[in-house]
């Protein structure tokens, strides 16, 4: 156990998070890489000579939320999920972000430090966004992307999403308000996710409202999207709250040559959870071709 390591003994948010990797089906390796923005922490799985995914969560979810799709990824492919800096997870942010550069250029640091030249990416909402961002500032390292629900990028968030978010860092009863608008019955988080998320919550003032024009949350313009040229698929739900899903499909299915944008019914924001083995298949079978 390294000194990293040793500074998270007795912390409540790091325990849940480690309840939460009681979760994994698969045997993994955790490590703590040092980037000029901060420390990041990851979690290796599945055979480190196979072609590697990046694996991007969405915002306060941390890597652990990947519980559900990690053992079909891993089988052909080493997977690394990575716990965004300066997020809710084991990563300890020290220098804050200046612009989308400074965050694309976190994730080259981690990338370089796990010898990884080029990669596929899969990222859902916060995670689908910082995918967006990285292609288009390093393309040359990432073969396809697969990108779910994203936040912000293609629409700015409906005026609701900043109620329920506010709850959502501030009060237990504001997950609970959180995860019922997000999953409307269709499905019901796992008790260690929840409790991983409670144990997050912290003393805020506000949520920020106002789209960054160098940073996040941002709305790619028209004239960034069609420069992206590597090939990438944009899920989104027919039952997304955060935004209007049909708005942000014809919004984005022109907007990137090699872009293939397709509505998945029965799902809302976070579908890797919600319908696993339909995304779990969909991953694969793209990354495939």
């Amino acid at each position: 156990m390294n000194n990293l390591e040793l500074d998270y003994q007795g912390n409540t948010y790091s325990q849940s998070y480690d309840k939460s990797l009681e979760l994994w089906p698969i045997k993994f390796s955790t490590r703590f890489i040092k980037t000029s923005q901060g420390i990041t922490h990851v979690i290796d799985n599945g055979n480190e000579l196979n072609p590697p995914i990046i694996l991007l969560h969405g915002a306060r979810m941390s890597s652990t939320m990947w519980y559900l799709n990690i053992a079909d990824w891993s089988k052909d492919y080493r997977v690394v999920c990575i716990d965004i800096l300066g997020d809710k997870n084991k990563s300890i942010l020290e220098k804050e972000f200046t612009d989308r550069f400074s965050y694309a250029l976190w994730l080259k640091e981690v990338l370089d430090e796990l010898h990884i030249s080029k990669t596929h990416i899969v990222g859902l909402s916060y995670g689908a966004l910082h995918t967006v961002n990285f292609l288009s500032f390093f393309p040359e390292m990432v073969n396809k992307s697969v990108i779910m629900s994203p936040a912000a990028t293609y629409l700015p968030f409906s005026p609701t999403f900043y109620s329920y978010a506010f709850e959502l860092v501030h009060k237990k009863e504001g997950v609970e308000r959180f995860l019922k608008w997000i999953f409307n019955n269709r499905y019901t988080v796992h008790p260690f996710i929840k409790a991983q998320l409670i144990a997050g919550i912290e003393k805020v003032s506000s949520v920020k409202k106002n789209q960054k024009e160098e940073g996040f949350p941002y709305i790619f313009r028209d004239e960034e999207l069609i420069k992206i040229d590597n090939p990438f698929l944009l899920l989104l739900g027919k039952n997304e709250v955060m935004y209007d899903s049909n708005e942000a499909f014809y919004r984005a299915r022109n907007s990137s040559p090699n872009l293939t944008v397709e509505m998945v019914e029965g799902v809302g924001h976070l579908m890797s959870m919600e319908k696993p083995k339909y995304i779990n298949r969909k991953v694969l079978d793209f990354f495939s071709k």
